[in-house]
């Protein structure tokens, strides 16, 4: 879902506009109008400029929903220049890495000129120059945003922000909307890279289309990993402070073998190792080792402060019982935490990246 208050029929409009001018400056200026028509790149240009505009912007969008949440603001030039200055980082990352491709293209692009200059004449400096420049720095604006994703993580999931929204991030709303922004980041890449294929199809392309999709590929991919990994942590190591206290108490309890507490536990002997066995060392599916010994802990001071709630052992009380179930999902839901996210990042990115690869020829020389 799209911010309410953004551009895009502006950003549609611009990009559209901007694409036609520019191709109609290179038919006035091509000496053979006809060859200028028929010339695969400048006829492709028309679609791939506007094209690179909008996945840009589109970029942009995820990032601000990702920041934002529910609480969108307007998606304007002041706002998004905010943001690029918030992410410095990111975006001198994004520049370094654009930089030696937009000076590869641009001596290729210079040969292009001499060689075709009898009949596209100074048609050719439209693309080379204001056409392809535009386009790899929407590639950076759409780089920086995939990287900036990093530090919003990193700055939003501190450990006091888990810790108050524990029950927000693993049960009412497992759906990080950061996860998201990576697998809305992953479907960029996707159609970014099949376009990149049908223009190598269609003009046979530059060795930089092939380098630039699978970095895309790659940022997009480490910018989810480094997500995904730190959101995992951060909610590991909130339910590492639960255990904590839970353990801390139970320690007190088994240090003192004469505490009235430890004595009515096994007032009963039958019933209550009957209750330890099935409450406390039940182990659930699909839990990791640690996860197991976690929810053995927090179970067994439940059933010890049920205990002391209620002076007896023979039941377990209504809000320990609720307690121990609800730790219980969370062990449960951190396991299952991103990876639908991850499944669905590696197929988007996957795919293209393949094709992409086979159709450099890379496969073919290891034979």
């Amino acid at each position: 879902m799209l911010p309410t208050k953004n551009h895009f029929p502006k950003i549609v409009g611009l990009s559209i506009l901007l694409s036609g001018l520019l191709w109609l400056l290179g038919f006035y200026l091509a000496i053979d109008k006809t060859a200028f028509t028929r010339n695969h790149s400048a006829l492709y240009q028309v679609f791939w400029f506007p094209f690179h505009i909008l996945l840009a912007y589109f970029s942009i969008l995820v990032y601000k929903k990702a920041a934002f949440g529910a609480h969108y603001k307007d998606i304007s030039i002041k706002s998004i220049l905010q943001d690029l200055k918030k992410n410095t980082r990111a975006v001198l990352i994004s520049l370094l890495l654009i930089t030696p491709f937009m000076v590869q293209d641009l001596i290729e692009g210079y040969s292009l000129i001499e060689e075709h200059f009898a009949t596209m004449g100074n048609a050719y400096w439209v693309i080379v120059g204001p056409i392809w420049t535009i386009e790899w720095f929407m590639l950076a604006v759409i780089w920086s945003r995939v990287l900036a994703t990093i530090r919003l993580t990193v700055n939003t999931y501190t450990p006091k922000y888990v810790d108050e929204h524990l029950d927000e991030l693993l049960i009412l709303e497992p759906q990080s909307p950061l996860l998201q922004a990576g697998v809305e980041n992953a479907l960029i890449n996707l159609l970014y890279a099949l376009s990149t294929i049908a223009y190598i199809e269609f003009t046979g392309g530059e060795s930089s289309d092939y380098q630039t999709t699978i970095i895309s590929a790659v940022l997009v991919l480490i910018s989810f990993l480094a997500s995904f990994f730190f959101l995992r942590k951060r909610v590991n190591d909130a339910l590492e402070r639960i255990v904590a206290k839970h353990a801390k108490f139970l320690d007190s309890i088994y240090k003192d073998t004469k505490h009235p507490l430890t004595k009515e536990l096994f007032k009963d002997m039958k019933l209550n190792f009957l209750l330890i066995d099935s409450f406390v060392l039940f182990k659930p599916l699909k839990f990791s080792n640690r996860a197991v010994e976690r929810v053995s802990i927090v179970r067994a001071s439940v059933l010890i402060q049920s205990i002391q709630e209620n002076g007896y052992a023979e039941h377990i009380s209504v809000p320990m019982a609720i307690e121990a179930m609800k730790y219980g999902q969370f062990e449960q839901k951190l396991a299952a935490l991103g990876i639908v996210e991850l499944q669905g990042v590696m197929l988007r990115l996957g795919s293209p990246v393949l094709m992409l690869i086979a159709k450099s020829g890379v496969l073919s020389s290891l034979h």
